[in-house]
């Protein structure tokens, strides 16, 4: 049997978690670190044109998923109800419905009295939209009217509602993957990390202050990836304490685009176009990570409705059918809204890279990192030192105005 890409990706976490030192598929909140996984599916196969942007598309769906779950386990709330309800009428006439006589002189009223009883307001609004549609309303004309009595009614739906609204700060991603199986369905996988050591850094970096967190310093060349394919499957941010042992932000931006055979000069703004998006990309994943805000609102109904009737055709000597018709409830609907807003004074560019699949997608990046001690060079360029002060003869003084696995559990 072929393995998805799908159970490759859990495959792959599980494995994560075990060189974390959790056991397989062991996520969630444990000592203190919060630890989080999810995947999303690419809606399209390596060889479509379009295959760049539903690669990053996928990759932002998949940490939104992370960040909705770090969001609900911190600051979720859940309301749940449930609906019941029964209709049995086992009266000695329930299979009869009475049809007007033919003899009858005002048999027309009568008609339109039970078209009115039988129609419900779905049924009138789908005439409508059928004539929309251009079908001839003769045709809907002439299509019988049926009456219908209720035997048997019964509903069971359970709702439930979960809401959230708090900080994603100090959620760095820890690893991610991007796996394609032999059918060319390719899965995303993220998995993020949190505590009270990353928040702080967040709450630091976005105050703009140096951190008393310390960590173990690291090159940031192991923060590269040794050839521009890797970075296909190296995304989000990475938390990295550089030679000071101060806390710093790597943060990996991609982008793609699609080439215009027959003009050179809109290729050539095409893909200066992705390079801005790269950066653009790589500088928000850092704003959501040290000041990022999300809302989060799901709502699911479970259930099942189960309806056993009969009807007729409104027409004389039409024969009574009986129905039962048993429907399974299961509707989602989920609504998230982030924002993050962050001063970016002490973000630069490490590398930039290209790189063009074997199917002719073309994909562009930028590695963007924040430390600190650029934030101190930034600032001293745009705050010059002061002159000596120069006394007047009043004596004032005058002023002038799947990447890698480069983190262990030590890190967070």
């Amino acid at each position: 049997n072929l393995v998805s890409s799908s159970d490759s990706i859990d495959d792959w976490a599980d494995a994560v978690a075990e060189q974390f030192g959790r056991n397989a598929g062991e996520f969630g909140e444990k000592d203190g670190k919060f630890l989080i996984f999810a995947s999303q599916s690419v809606s399209l196969k390596p060889l479509d044109p379009d295959y760049g942007l539903a690669l990053i598309n996928a990759f932002d769906k998949a940490l939104t998923k992370v960040q909705e779950e770090y969001v609900m386990t911190r600051f979720g709330k859940v309301v749940t109800d449930k609906i019941k309800s029964l209709y049995v009428d086992s009266s000695s006439n329930a299979r009869d419905i009475e049809l007007p006589k033919n003899n009858d002189q005002d048999l027309t009223g009568k008609l339109i009295a039970v078209f009115d009883k039988s129609l419900d307001v779905a049924g009138k609004k789908l005439d409508n939209e059928l004539l929309e549609l251009g079908v001839d309303p003769n045709e809907i004309e002439s299509q019988p009217e049926k009456a219908k009595k209720d035997l048997f009614k019964e509903k069971f739906l359970k709702r439930t509602m979960r809401d959230a609204s708090g900080s994603i700060a100090g959620l760095f991603v820890l690893q991610t993957a991007v796996i394609t199986d032999k059918n060319g369905r390719t899965n995303v996988g993220v998995i993020a990390i949190a505590s009270d050591k990353t928040i702080q850094i967040a709450k630091d970096i976005s105050k703009q202050r140096a951190s008393l967190i310390k960590g173990g310093s690291k090159n940031i060349e192991d923060y590269i990836p040794k050839n521009p394919q890797e970075f296909l499957h190296t995304l989000g941010t990475r938390l990295f304490y550089d030679k000071d042992g101060a806390p710093a932000i790597v943060s990996y931006g991609l982008s793609s685009y699609k080439e215009d055979a027959g003009d050179a000069y809109l290729n050539d703004q095409l893909k200066a176009t992705a390079k801005d998006n790269a950066v653009a990309h790589a500088d928000a994943q850092i704003a959501k990570l040290i000041n990022g805000y999300m809302n989060v609102d799901n709502e699911n109904q479970r259930g099942e409705e189960i309806n056993k009737f009969v009807e007729r055709e409104i027409v004389a000597n039409s024969d009574t059918i009986e129905k039962t018709v048993k429907n399974i409830v299961n509707m989602t609907n989920n609504r998230t809204k982030s924002s993050a807003s962050a001063r970016v004074q002490g973000i630069s560019t490490i590398k930039n890279w290209r790189f063009n699949t074997d199917g002719g997608q073309k994909f562009v990046g930028s590695v963007r990192v924040w430390r600190y001690s650029t934030l101190k060079a930034v600032n001293s360029f745009n705050k010059p030192k002061k002159p000596a002060a120069k006394k007047t003869h009043k004596g004032y003084e005058q002023s002038f105005g799947t990447s890698r696995r480069v983190n262990s559990s030590a890190d967070f």
